[in-house]
């Protein structure tokens, strides 16, 4: 038995101030147990599938950070959204002569003009997917693939007559920025009015969208997927739920494709504060792990916050459980469960597997699924 399973049974069994002498299942001995004082109330011995938890440290915060820079020709910021100003998919993040750069979602940089003709391409697909997310479908016959067909500029005209503009069925490089979300505006980097570049800083931008981030012991990795569910154990004591949407290489192979260094991305660079980033030689080595929210509702208004993980690490399928409060802890060593029986209490010896929350796996030849056990009463 683990050093972990015992503390936690001996924390089941700690209220037990009492012994008593009862026939034990097996042979009909009898032994001295522990047991507990005060009311007691019954419990049913179920057949379920349990799975035991590590927990780990890690951190609410937000997504991700970026600069948005200028990739148009030579021109005048015209207009510059205000700190704080949140921006959504097809809003405009800034003018230039007066003609807006709107925010598209994707993790692919906008790297050249999107227009009949182009190669297939990551790019290509992100402007269909985000043509379908705003309702502009060339009635319906738009499809989120690869390539640039007719369909994808009549939609592109569709969306430019919905804006006011003229209708081209193309998008020249510069006009679109490609982030992966909903952005909050953090500081301008320049000034409306004022001359701008190919490659000039314009906004400091943050995501949205909450994440949580832990930096894994390596010893652990084997234990997490991308898409694995976790539980997230938020300051004040809540609870939401998790999956595991990025790790260790992967995270930094994501952030390379959707941050180029470079002034790209319809103007994006990602800064690497809101990621995992490797440390000096002195920390121990780690592995970066990102976890999205289910419900980020649950989390509103928090951020920069510290929070615990459970990661699963073992299941036990079509086992016995019952509640961790009918462990019973013999005086010769070892564990037993009290089973009630029209008023008759019998010690049925049993050995403790995982547990999960309040409950805990237990085996033994004679228990089954229906018996009804001894727990203290609540």
């Amino acid at each position: 038995m683990t050093r972990r399973r015992a503390i936690i049974i001996a924390g089941a069994v700690a209220a037990s101030v009492a012994t008593t002498t009862l026939a034990l299942e097996s042979g009909g001995r009898s032994a001295t147990a522990s047991a507990p004082s005060g009311e007691t109330a019954t419990a049913a011995v179920i057949r379920t599938t349990l799975a035991s938890r590590q927990q780990v440290s890690g951190t609410l915060q937000r997504g991700g950070s970026y600069t948005v820079v200028v990739q148009q020709s030579a021109g005048t910021l015209s207009g510059l959204p205000a700190p704080g100003a949140v921006i959504r998919r097809g809003q405009p993040l800034y003018w230039l002569d007066g003609e807006p750069v709107r925010l598209l979602y994707g993790t692919q940089a906008a790297w050249r003009p999107l227009e009949l003709g182009d190669s297939d391409g990551a790019d290509v697909r992100q402007l269909k997917q985000n043509l379908l997310a705003l309702g502009f479908t060339d009635y319906g016959a738009l499809t989120a693939n690869d390539h640039f067909d007719e369909a994808t500029a009549l939609a592109i005209d569709q969306w430019q007559h919905a804006q006011g503009v003229p209708e081209t069925g193309s998008l020249p490089l510069g006009s679109i920025a490609f982030l992966p979300g909903a952005v909050s505006v953090a500081a301008q980097r320049a000034l409306p009015g004022s001359p701008a570049q190919p490659g000039t800083p314009v906004l400091d931008l943050s995501s949205t969208a909450l994440v949580v981030t832990v930096p894994l012991d390596p010893s652990l990795r084997q234990l997490v997927h991308i898409g694995d569910r976790v539980q997230i154990q938020l300051p004040e004591g809540q609870t939401t739920l998790g999956r595991v949407s990025q790790i260790g290489a992967d995270t930094t192979a994501t952030n390379a494709q959707t941050t180029p260094a470079s002034t790209s991305a319809g103007g994006s660079r990602q800064s690497a504060g809101d990621s995992s980033t490797q440390g000096s030689s002195t920390p121990p080595a780690t592995v970066p792990l990102t976890i999205s929210l289910n419900r980020p509702s649950d989390a509103r208004g928090l951020a920069q916050v510290p929070v615990d993980v459970s990661i699963t690490d073992t299941v036990h399928r079509n086992v016995l459980a019952v509640p961790i409060g009918a462990l019973l802890a013999l005086a010769g060593g070892g564990y037993a469960v009290a089973v009630e029986d029209h008023g008759t209490r019998t010690l049925f010896a049993v050995t403790p597997g995982i547990f999960d929350g309040n409950r805990v796996e237990v085996s033994s030849s004679r228990l089954e699924p229906g018996m009804r056990v001894e727990v203290p009463s609540s």
